[in-house]
């Protein structure tokens, strides 16, 4: 099991609400490349099953995000599962309940809003979650996953899997599970969350060249107007919009060092056959997890 946030986070309601209950999506191979017809124009496919709502009202979710005045309005992301993994009803429903307890640490029912919906198509559960980034009460900015929030979400990631025997996604083994849920990006999101989809694609190997950059970002549906020695433009070719793109990946000779990518993922992975967390009591996962909470809470609190 792994929890991935979504880098966009502003807009209208109806982009991130209507993605997750969409019946019909983009197509894509075995490869995660996306599928065209003949005229170059992506295809659709229904999904099957139908996504199902778990918890919360997509229309109240969605009216939420639109009233908010924070130019960041919500927070998206996946919690998702490895074929192997076939959670329960009532595990996934634990899974919930405890990022429920992290994310909202400190604060009452009525203080926050929550969508999430279950995607199962693709032959695996994937818990889609969705939230207004406001205080209700209040309607101040509330932000569930802030700078260096990754340690807290990690730590609930480890107690999760290592209590009910899950695949953990920072074994080298498992990276097909990680890179299956980094999703195209919308068109005309900043360039901040451009940069932080591309640093994605390169952490698992998506991306690992310029030409495969250019790739990447031409299936996400970007135009490439310039491509310089040490940098790249994008633009949306709906709107117009146009992003520099600068920095060593960005350089024409650049290539990913594989060594790098693996230090990266902090996969831990040992010759001999012990996994990561095998080494680590499940009380002190705990204990990490608990820590994360009372620290979220006092600042939730504060705030």
């Amino acid at each position: 099991m792994l929890i991935k946030f979504f880098p966009n986070g502003k807009g209208a309601g109806a982009g991130p609400v209507g993605y997750l209950v969409a019946e019909r999506v983009l197509a894509y191979d075995g490869n995660r490349d996306l599928i065209r017809d003949a005229d170059g124009q992506p295809l659709t496919v229904t999904r099957d099953p139908l996504p199902e709502v778990l918890r919360g009202n997509p229309e109240r979710t969605e009216a939420l995000i639109d009233a908010s005045r924070h130019q960041w309005t919500y927070r998206a992301g996946v919690i998702s599962f490895a074929d192997s993994d076939a959670p329960t009803e009532g595990q996934q429903a634990e899974v919930m309940d405890h990022f429920e307890r992290l994310a909202f640490a400190g604060l009452d029912g009525e203080q926050y809003d929550m969508l999430w919906v279950r995607h199962s198509h693709e032959d695996r559960v994937e818990l889609h979650f969705c939230t207004p980034r406001l205080e209700l009460t209040t309607g101040r900015s509330l932000n569930i996953a802030p700078p260096g929030y990754q340690d807290a979400y990690d730590s609930l990631r480890d107690l999760m899997n290592h209590r009910h025997g899950w695949a953990d996604p920072m074994e080298l083994e498992r990276v097909q599970e990680v890179r299956d849920t980094i999703e195209t990006p919308t068109r005309a999101q900043g360039r901040d969350e451009l940069h932080t989809w591309i640093l994605d694609q390169v952490s698992v190997g998506l991306i690992t060249d310029r030409a495969s950059m250019l790739d990447a970002l031409t299936d996400a549906g970007f135009d490439i107007p310039r491509a310089g020695k040490a940098y790249l433009t994008a633009q949306d070719p709906d709107t117009g919009e146009r992003w520099r793109l600068k920095g060593e990946i960005f350089h024409e000779d650049w290539q990913a060092d594989p060594a790098e990518r693996e230090i990266e993922r902090g996969t831990g992975h040992d010759p001999a056959g012990l996994r990561r967390l095998d080494d680590i009591a499940i009380g002190e996962l705990q204990d990490r997890f608990e820590q994360h909470c009372d620290q979220r809470a006092a600042y939730n609190r504060d705030r």
